[in-house]
């Protein structure tokens, strides 16, 4: 008579669970260091979505089209935080998010600040900034700072922030 295995023991069973679980420990923190820059870049890929965004919508209505920021004229604003409360893209140059708002952005998450020059960026019909002028917005994140740059013809592109600047 031949015996033969048609299964697994119960240690090698806990073997194999234990080696899993002792994998998925040693990988828990690297997956949460990459869902949070994952997160950071959503976020900074929305203001360049919101700048692209208000650039388009200023040649399609052939006019004046701001991004603001939400409490722009709040006066609890922090001044090294203006864009940290949200954003908005609107229609002509109101001063806050009020009007004909074409769309609306809330405020990031896991973000320390957005720093800029001041509270609002304006695209003239062309889709070229409105003051001919180059804006910056400093993104500081945990673990991953930016700096976005939009130039005078309303280009955006993103750099890392050089030291200190956070």
């Amino acid at each position: 008579m031949r015996l033969s295995m048609y299964g697994m023991t119960l240690i090698e069973l806990v073997l194999v669970v234990a080696l899993i679980g002792t994998g998925i420990l040693a990988a828990a923190p690297s997956f949460n260091s990459i869902v949070s820059k994952n997160q950071t870049t959503t976020q900074i890929n929305e203001l360049v979505t919101a700048i692209n965004l208000a650039r388009s919508e200023a040649s399609k209505v052939s006019g004046v089209v701001s991004l603001q920021a939400t409490n722009a004229i709040d006066n609890t604003i922090d001044n090294d935080n203006e864009f940290g409360r949200g954003w908005c893209v609107v229609v002509g140059n109101p001063g806050d998010c009020t009007g004909d708002i074409i769309r609306s952005f809330p405020a990031p998450l896991g973000v320390d600040t957005i720093n800029s020059e001041s509270d609002s960026l304006q695209f003239n019909a062309f889709g070229a900034m409105h003051d001919n002028s180059t804006r910056t917005f400093i993104f500081c994140a945990p673990g991953k700072d930016r700096l976005i740059t939009v130039t005078p013809v309303g280009r955006s592109k993103i750099d890392n922030v050089a030291p200190g600047d956070c």
